[in-house]
């Protein structure tokens, strides 16, 4: 097999470009501008950023944002650790092959306060940065042209709590900032801007490379199994089972709180993330997907035919599948429901520590805080337990709980700290809405006894 060639191998770029005027690809009146010049090192600036599920080859995903979120991309580079994201750009917008990401760079000398917001003034404007939780915030990599815009986009930045450094220009007298010369900081990382199209060639080269090995293993493993020869069982003798005595016995019966076997959370959101990204991925000429939810049962969404016909989603299905995947077919064959298992969610067992009306008010006063829409609803819930005793008298018992529902295009890492506030916080769902982008949160919070 052709040994895989590295993202930055098929990069031409000549330092003299580096020195060229920065271009925005808008003229003058464009807001933001694409690259700044620090320390004699052009940087790539105003990319847009996402999460990356899988570092070791992000050419679909990649290629996905490109389609559906910013068409005419050609550039893109990869930001690789603890939380591995990419971010895309336009040549024709003045990003070049070979930039290191200004962001990426930032993310990387900032890791000791993974949550950090900054606006640095800058020979080209002003270029405002936000890295949450050690990941850099989707469209809050800007180099802004108007010191007014750079100053809104940071103030309202500053209305989100528990920043761990925060960098503005002095003479904007922000209380709790302090001013740093990007010079002192900023220096060239890994994250380089690489073209699109020569990373995807490579990638096809050693997939299939990878698929000819499979394929000569399966052969071997096939010839192996008929050339060797098969054991013959053994019959043991039966055994008659020794007579045991019935005795009456009282059984103890066992209550089970609802809180005592909840899903933890951050189990939930990983399995749940990695299903979705799975099944959006997924590429069937002539079919759509819709949205995707998933529950503590596994993931589920409907695919619906525009064009084409059913034998192009029955084999896109057999090469996409995998263990826990099955779909099952409409009466007319336009549309399928697909499920994907994502296996056992680990569970815990933390008593409630809030009142309902404690837990309300404190996640009113934070989405207030954040300007986020959420929707609460009091709820009594009745668990019955069967009495091994005395089946006609089951054990009853009611608790209360409170029902929260919120949607956000936020990632799914920004909500965990909120989340383990509550110890009996159950997540119910998660959905994606395909088009738009987001995630739809739905969990309940039982009431302490």
């Amino acid at each position: 097999m052709a040994e895989e060639e590295e993202y930055t191998d098929d990069i031409e770029y000549e330092d003299s470009e580096l020195d060229a005027e920065t271009s925005d690809g808008d003229g003058e009146d464009s807001p933001w501008g694409a690259s700044i010049q620090v320390n004699g090192t052009a940087f790539a600036t105003s990319l847009f950023w996402q999460p990356l599920q899988d570092p070791a080859d992000p050419v679909p995903e990649v290629l996905e944002t490109v389609a559906n979120v910013m068409e005419g991309a050609d550039l893109f580079c990869v930001r690789k650790g603890t939380s591995p994201q990419f971010g895309i750009g336009k040549s024709s917008e003045g990003h070049k092959a070979g930039m290191p990401s200004a962001a990426a760079a930032i993310a990387e000398a900032f890791h000791d306060k993974p949550s950090s917001v900054a606006v640095f003034e800058v020979e080209e404007g002003w270029w405002f940065i936000a890295v949450r939780n050690d990941l850099i915030l989707t469209e809050e990599d800007v180099l802004y042209l108007n010191e007014d815009d750079a100053k809104r986009a940071f103030m309202s930045m500053m209305a989100v709590p528990d920043w761990g450094r925060k960098i503005a220009p002095a003479g904007w007298h922000v209380d709790g900032t302090e001013e740093v010369d990007i010079s002192d900081v900023l220096r060239p990382s890994g994250a380089k801007l690489m073209r699109i199209d020569k990373n995807r060639k490579t990638k096809i080269r050693v997939a299939v490379m990878a698929l000819i090995l499979i394929v000569l293993i399966i052969l071997y493993k096939m010839v192996m199994s008929f050339l060797e020869p098969k054991a013959i069982p053994r019959r043991m003798p039966i055994r008659p089972l020794p007579v045991q005595k019935e005795e009456v016995q009282v059984q103890q019966i066992v209550e089970v709180k609802p809180w005592e076997k909840l899903v933890v959370t951050e189990d939930f959101l990983n399995r749940c993330y990695a299903g979705v990204m799975y099944l959006k991925t997924m590429i069937v000429p002539g079919w759509s997907v819709g949205n995707i939810q998933c529950t503590k049962d596994g993931i589920s969404t409907t695919w619906t035919m525009k064009w084409g016909h059913l034998g192009i989603l029955k084999r896109a299905f057999q090469e996409y599948g995998t263990e826990g995947f099955d779909f099952l077919l409409s009466d007319q064959g336009t549309s399928a429901i697909v499920t994907l298992n994502v296996g056992t969610f680990e569970v815990h067992s933390d008593p409630p520590k809030y009142k309902i009306y404690e837990v309300r008010e404190e996640l009113m006063n934070i989405f207030q805080a954040i300007q986020q829409d959420i929707i609460l609803m009091d709820q009594t819930f009745t668990q019955t337990t069967p009495n091994p005793n005395d089946s006609s008298k089951p054990i009853v018992r009611m608790y209360n709980r409170l029902n929260f529902k919120f949607s956000s295009d936020m990632p799914l890492a920004e909500w965990l700290p909120l989340f383990n506030q509550f110890p009996s916080l159950e997540l119910i769902s998660l959905d994606y809405d395909i088009l738009n982008h987001f995630w739809k949160y739905e969990g309940q919070i039982y009431d302490s006894i």
